[in-house]
């Protein structure tokens, strides 16, 4: 679905961690799609129903689409996890939080982007969410670039799984289909 949603695009791109790739994956190409959102929904809940999350969320924007459809699909199936958007920077007005939702310390959550190259984003949110008492149990992107993000986060000690990688090349290869028995 990658390739046929034009996710991957191929030529010169600046990253947002600075470096320069020959290939770029945009995830909001499947995440605002009607199937694409479907599917993530169908690949994601069940990683994150085995570890008991109560809430799963991530840094806006990458991951507020793959929050909104899993947080749906989970209410479908009558076993409802309540999303939130960790803010690049906290509001200046009101509440001044930077996570909208509600989210309670203690709360068992998932962490979810689009994409992993350096992690940064991820642990961005992971920071924010054991800030205020949370504990990640796990974390889930739709791709791994295969550039040190992944295997930090896993150094960290948390659990990490992806749904599509990708090599130097921008080759894509599924890591769990959401066909899967």
């Amino acid at each position: 679905m990658a390739l046929e949603k034009e996710a991957v695009k191929y030529g010169n791109f600046v990253l947002s961690s600075g470096r320069d790739s020959s290939y770029y994956f945009d995830g909001r190409r499947i995440s605002l799609d009607p199937e694409g959102s479907y599917l993530i929904g169908e690949c994601m809940l069940p990683l994150i129903a085995e570890t008991d999350a109560t809430a799963v969320g991530g840094l806006t924007l990458g991951a507020d689409p793959i929050v909104a459809s899993i947080s749906l699909l989970s209410y479908i199936r009558g076993m409802p996890i309540t999303g939130f958007i960790v803010r690049k920077q906290g509001k200046r007005h009101g509440t001044r939080q930077t996570i909208e939702g509600s989210l309670s310390p203690g709360s068992l959550v998932a962490i979810v982007d689009d994409t992993c190259t350096t992690g940064e984003s991820i642990l961005e949110s992971i920071k924010e969410a054991e800030g205020i008492g949370c504990e990640v149990v796990k974390v889930i992107t739709i791709l791994d670039r295969c550039e040190g993000g992944s295997e930090e986060i896993k150094e960290r000690g948390y659990n990490f799984a992806t749904l599509l990688k990708a090599n130097n090349q921008g080759q894509v290869i599924v890591e769990i289909d959401p066909s899967r028995e």
